[in-house]
């Protein structure tokens, strides 16, 4: 990565930390994109270099945290990989995002979050194999995907919009513990 490439990207960063500044304060529809480049000490002309809209914006937020996501989860090797294990990589990677997330939840935004996740409109799956559907055609890691997708946005949904949600740990357990009981019956 050259001077500019890195200059470009530590821009966007600082557009992402105005972003979320200036959303503690006020409503995100009523943020514009001058006060975004304001609050970011740079110029309206370098927030179009990188974005042409704040949705955009947030868009690339997302993207950059499901790419990590599934970066991480590839990391674990799949021949040794339990649902245990991916629920605390699941866990422990969303915590750190989580005064973010809150943020997003209390401003309705978090739905961007599921229609970038969603296998369907997303190509950022498109070479992920996840260890519980390695086998299978298309249409059934499509189902799957769609359903895993759907399950977990729905508990970072219930769990990070709490003021003080529990450990990744506890999480990791009380799924487990609960989802233990629903297979015995």
């Amino acid at each position: 990565m050259n001077g500019q490439e890195r200059l470009a990207m530590q821009s966007r960063t600082w557009l992402l930390e105005a972003l979320f500044t200036l959303m503690q304060q006020q409503n995100y529809n009523e943020i514009t994109v001058k006060e975004i480049a304001e609050q970011a000490q740079l110029s309206r002309r370098t927030f179009y270099r990188s974005f042409k809209s704040k949705d955009l914006l947030l868009d690339y937020y997302a993207d950059q945290l499901i790419k990590k996501y599934i970066a991480q989860l590839q990391s674990l090797e799949i021949s040794k990989m339990n649902f245990e294990q991916v629920l605390i990589v699941f866990f422990e990677f969303w915590w750190p995002e989580r005064e973010k997330i809150r943020i997003l939840i209390n401003q309705n935004l978090f739905i961007f979050f599921l229609s970038r996740m969603s296998p369907q409109a997303s190509n950022l799956y498109r070479d992920f194999k996840a260890p519980w559907h390695i086998e299978g055609s298309a249409t059934e890691i499509e189902y799957i995907m769609s359903f895993s997708v759907g399950g977990f946005w729905n508990i970072l949904n219930t769990w990070l919009a709490k003021k003080q949600p529990e450990e990744p740990q506890i999480m990791v357990q009380t799924l487990l513990k609960g989802l233990n009981k629903i297979s015995q019956h």
